[in-house]
C-alpha cells in the first residue's frame, strides 16, 4: 500500500479529516489539503504520523517502510 493510501486509511480510521489535521498541527488547510496531494510525496512529518499509527493500531504488518 502507497503513503497515500495508508494516509487515508489512517484518517478513516481514526474518523479525521483534512480540516482536522489542519487543526490539530495549526497548520492552514490549505497547506494541508496542498502537501498531500496524490502527485506529491507524502511530507516527512506525516509519514513519521502514518508509522507511529500504524505500529500503535497493531497494522505495521500490512506495510513496508
Amino acid at each position: 500500500m502507497n503513503w497515500h493510501n495508508r494516509f487515508k486509511q489512517m484518517k478513516k480510521v481514526l474518523g479525521l479529516n483534512n480540516q482536522d489535521i489542519a487543526d490539530i498541527t495549526e497548520l492552514q488547510y490549505n497547506s494541508i489539503k496542498n502537501q498531500t496531494q496524490p502527485n506529491k510525496d507524502i511530507p516527512k512529518w506525516l509519514k513519521l504520523t502514518i508509522v507511529i499509527f500504524e505500529r500503535m493500531s497493531g497494522r505495521e504488518k500490512e506495510n513496508e517502510y
